[in-house]
């Protein structure tokens, strides 16, 4: 008997380690992965680069995913506007922070990175009415993000950005989407801080880089919402952009997904008048293993360092053709020389799009 007490107090002393290692383990905060710019200033690439004739469309440039994370703390609150359910992401916060901050480099940083496709997201505060950067915690404050765009823009002419407003999110609507009731408060924003004074709404199926950058004298920026207000500055999400999700953790299915897209572009079951957005993104699943997965990988920007490298190595014409934007996680990622490798092949592209459209 008194065998049996003392392995069943082991059997239990050993369940609450288990149990207090595993609270650890899922509430520990740190990222594992570098704050790595890539070294080289890219923030005149596209001066640089395109001569004028080149269709916005298709331009290739690098793409930030959920590019305004960087201000995303631990102690950031859960937005419950965007999220399914708000009391599991606090209740593993650790966890959940880890998977929802896509981006370790803050905005100026990708910016003289080269990125110029902006994946950002928004939701409104119903207590303050604040409008946050977010992707399932907060962000920063969205009027912060917007004054660094505006800033960017007004000291490089020549440099065009797209923001694409996919998701803005409002707790007080019915449907938890940023609508006619609190639109004007967002637009107010833009306009403030300047953006707006950039943004262009062109029929992308002819608009060129010159046209919109007057030859390369100014720069512009394409706003793209899902809601627009009927505003003439701002682009239609869903007449404007492809971009479809692979939703998977599995870098072969991305790569699958990859060249299936560019299959059915080059079929013409997709439009070339668009942006066309390569998701090059890994996902956590919420499954029994992709949650041991994505506590095995440990981070969002930790597994997209291992992936971006092996994006690096099979990134290829036909890819940029079909779907000029290279969207990643932990775009400046230096690990596998990543970031430099993919805009070694982002700006041969463009050079001999350049050459082709100054000859047409």
């Amino acid at each position: 008997m008194h065998i049996f007490k003392r392995t069943l107090k082991f059997l239990f002393l050993l369940f609450l380690a288990l149990l207090l290692l595993a609270a650890a383990f899922l509430g520990l905060p740190f990222l594992a992965a570098g704050n790595t710019t890539g070294g080289a200033d890219y923030s005149a690439w596209m001066r640089e680069t395109l001569s004028g004739p080149e269709r916005l469309v298709d331009i290739a440039m690098p793409g930030a995913h959920d590019a305004l994370t960087s201000g995303m703390r631990l102690s950031s609150p859960v937005d419950a506007a965007s999220v399914a359910s708000p009391f599991q992401l606090g209740i593993c916060k650790g966890l959940g922070y880890r998977q929802s901050k896509a981006q370790i480099a803050d905005l100026p940083a990708l910016l003289a990175g080269g990125v110029r496709y902006f994946d950002v997201r928004a939701t409104r505060d119903a207590a303050t009415g604040v409008f946050y950067a977010v992707h399932n915690y907060y962000s920063a404050p969205l009027a912060d993000e917007l004054a660094a765009f505006a800033a960017f823009l007004a000291a490089h002419p020549g440099e065009v950005l797209v923001l694409d407003f996919q998701h803005c999110y409002d707790s007080t609507s019915p449907d938890a989407r940023l609508g006619p009731a609190h639109f004007g408060e967002l637009y107010a924003l833009l306009q403030q801080s300047g953006v707006l004074g950039y943004a262009q709404a062109p029929n992308l199926a002819a608009a060129t880089y010159g046209q919109v950058t007057a030859g390369g004298s100014r720069a512009a920026c394409l706003v793209l919402m899902k809601y627009t207000g009927g505003c003439k500055e701002l682009l239609n999400y869903a007449s404007s952009i492809h971009s479809p999700w692979f939703n998977t953790d599995s870098s072969e299915a991305v790569f699958a997904g990859l060249d299936g897209v560019a299959l059915q572009v080059q079929n013409g079951q997709v439009s070339r008048d668009v942006f066309r957005v390569q998701q090059a993104v890994l996902t956590m699943q919420a499954s029994p293993s992709g949650i041991l997965n994505a506590l095995g990988s440990w981070s969002l920007p930790h597994r997209a360092q291992g992936f971006n490298a092996k994006l690096a190595d099979v990134q290829n014409s036909t890819w940029l053709a079909a779907m000029p934007i290279v969207m990643t996680d932990h775009s400046l990622s230096t690990a596998g020389d990543a970031h430099a490798r993919l805009m070694a092949a982002i700006l041969q592209f463009d050079q001999a799009l350049a050459g082709s459209a100054s000859h047409t």
